[in-house]
């Protein structure tokens, strides 16, 4: 029971506690409210705008801002003499329950005067604002007034002084001043009557006016002065310029200089067109277009000038280089004829030589019209120097071209010679190769090594028919004999292979003599070897058989023989 008392005097000191410190708290809380408050009232009273007022009162006011005016002011009264005065009251009462511990009913009350109060602030600063510019306005709409009344009449007699070089922009020009300036009088009468609000907005507008006006008209008197110069000089070079070009007989391509001339001309009087119109930017983009099209055409006579300049210096030279062309085919052709009973001659060769010829006919009969076009002054030159640079190109093309005909001609010769020279040594060789064979004095030879020696033989035979045939086929020549060659090689090997069995084949067979009464086996052996010698002519095989049979009886004893041998003939050579 005891515990349960201590524990509930404890809650209640706490909860008195904190009913303290919230009442101390708040307290604070609305101190600080309060002298918010009170500062803001007290800026009220020192930031009055009654003297502003009773200046603009004593103004003469009318229409708008009449109205407006007297809104604002009642406006004004109401929150000074009614709203402020109350606002005060409230706070001294507010003040007082929160010094006699009413703390959360002041706290409440003074949060929404604090709230009242800032919202009156924002209108009284409003209002102050608006008094402000009207006052201001009041003041200075005579001065904008006499500046807008003097500039509109400098721009006038600036527009009356230039109407020689406005020519047909003038008359817009004027009507748009006028447009701009009939609104003065009423302007007058508004600052006169006191509407100074709707006379400081059309005075604005006005002077946004008068310097669009005077940005414009400074650009068509611009334009207006450069138009009546800007292309006389070179309309005028132009028209010198193609005389020149008749008087050297230099022609141009379509457009004609006159054509493009009388266009620009046009296009020069839609210029003027434009500026009455007032429309700059449509001129600015077809003055770059006319300038243009001036440059384009300066670059084209220039062009012809070179161009003529480098077909006289040309004209010559490729006229030497034509008839150099048609020297070398024609060599070439009857170097073909010549040749052509002695050698086969490629078709392509051929074909290609004949159409080299064709060539230059075409490009000797256009050089003769474009050399016609120049002395009947006809000629376009830009025109003519591409057609001999392209004739110079191709007649470099077809000299390439009789230059490698020509070379295979001395391949054919060579060929022909190296084929000869060849056949002999083919020939010497093969004979070589029969004089070996007859030296061994075999009982007989393999037939696959006759056979390659008679495919050998006939090869010789038909290497030589080839050479011997008019007219001589140089490429057939020079495969057979490839071929020949290599058959020979082969035969040659075959040759040594065959020497080498048929002279160790009878060494080991010699040697075997030691051992064919002891041994039934090495007999047997020599037997079908000797028989593979003297009846089958397979040398080779001969050789093996005996080997193996000595390899049983005497092993190494082959691999000496054969070591040898090979000596022996390796120090013969």
């Amino acid at each position: 029971m005891l515990v349960v008392i201590i524990i509930v005097s404890i809650l209640i000191v706490l909860v008195i506690l904190a009913i303290v410190f919230g009442l101390f708290y708040f307290r604070k809380q609305n101190n600080d409210l309060i002298d918010q408050i009170t500062a803001r009232l007290d800026q009220f009273r020192q930031n009055n705008v009654d003297e502003m007022i009773d200046q603009i009162s004593d103004t003469k006011l009318s229409g708008e801002t009449l109205a407006d005016f007297t809104q604002d002011k009642e406006k004004y009264v109401a929150i000074t003499k009614e709203q402020l005065p109350k606002m005060e009251s409230q706070l001294i009462d507010y003040s007082e329950k929160n010094l006699n511990f009413k703390v959360w009913s002041a706290h409440h009350a003074l949060k929404q005067l604090a709230q009242q109060s800032l919202n009156q602030q924002e209108v009284l600063e409003h209002l102050r604002n608006t008094f402000s510019n009207l006052f201001d306005h009041i003041q200075k709409n005579q001065t904008a007034l006499e500046h807008i009344e003097a500039k509109s009449q400098k721009l006038q007699n600036k527009l009356q002084t230039n109407m020689v070089h406005y020519q047909e922009a003038y008359a817009p020009l004027q009507n748009q001043l006028d447009e701009i300036t009939k609104r003065l009088p009423t302007i007058k009468e508004l600052v006169a009557t006191g509407d100074a609000l709707k006379a400081h907005k059309l005075l604005e507008e006005t002077q946004v006016q008068l310097s669009k006006f005077q940005t414009e008209s400074e650009q068509v008197l611009q334009r207006s002065t450069g138009l009546e110069t800007d292309f006389k000089a070179e309309l005028k070079e132009l028209v010198s310029a193609e005389q020149k070009l008749n008087v050297a007989g230099i022609n141009m391509e379509d457009p004609q200089i006159d054509v493009e001339l009388t266009e620009i001309k046009q296009q020069i009087k839609q210029l003027k067109e434009l500026l009455a119109l007032l429309q700059i930017n449509q001129f600015d983009q077809l003055k770059v277009t006319i300038n243009e099209r001036i440059d384009y055409l300066y670059e084209r006579i220039a062009q012809e000038w070179r161009a003529q300049k480098k077909v006289q210096n040309a004209q010559l030279v490729l006229a030497d280089f034509i008839q150099h062309a048609q020297r070398q085919n024609r060599l070439l052709l009857q170097n073909i004829n010549r040749l052509g009973q002695h050698y086969i001659i490629k078709q392509e060769d051929q074909d290609v030589a004949i159409s080299c010829q064709q060539k230059i006919q075409q490009i000797s009969q256009n050089y003769q019209n474009l050399v016609k076009s120049i002395k009947q002054r006809q000629a376009i030159y830009s025109k003519v120097w591409q057609e001999f640079q392209q004739a110079s190109q191709q007649l470099t093309e077809i000299e390439h071209q009789q230059q490698k005909i020509a070379a295979s001609f001395d391949g054919l010769r060579q060929g022909e010679n190296v084929g000869q020279d060849n056949l002999q040594q083919i020939s010497q060789q093969l004979r070589q190769l029969k004089h070996q064979i007859e030296v061994m004095r075999l009982p007989g030879l393999p037939s696959k090594y006759q056979d390659n020696y008679q495919m050998v033989h006939d090869e010789v035979d038909k290497l030589a028919e080839l050479l011997a045939d008019k007219p001589v086929n140089v490429e057939e020549v020079t495969k057979q004999m490839f071929v020949t060659q290599e058959d020979l090689n082969n035969l040659k090997q075959q040759t040594k292979k065959l020497w080498d069995d048929v002279q160790i084949a009878s060494r080991l067979l010699q040697y075997s003599n030691r051992y064919v009464e002891e041994y039934p086996a090495v007999k047997q052996a020599a037997n079908k070897s000797q028989n593979l010698y003297d009846q089958k002519f397979n040398y080779q095989q001969a050789r093996e058989v005996i080997s193996q049979a000595l390899e049983q009886v005497e092993p190494g004893a082959v691999k000496r023989i054969s070591e040898l041998y090979y000596a022996e003939s390796e120090s013969q050579k």
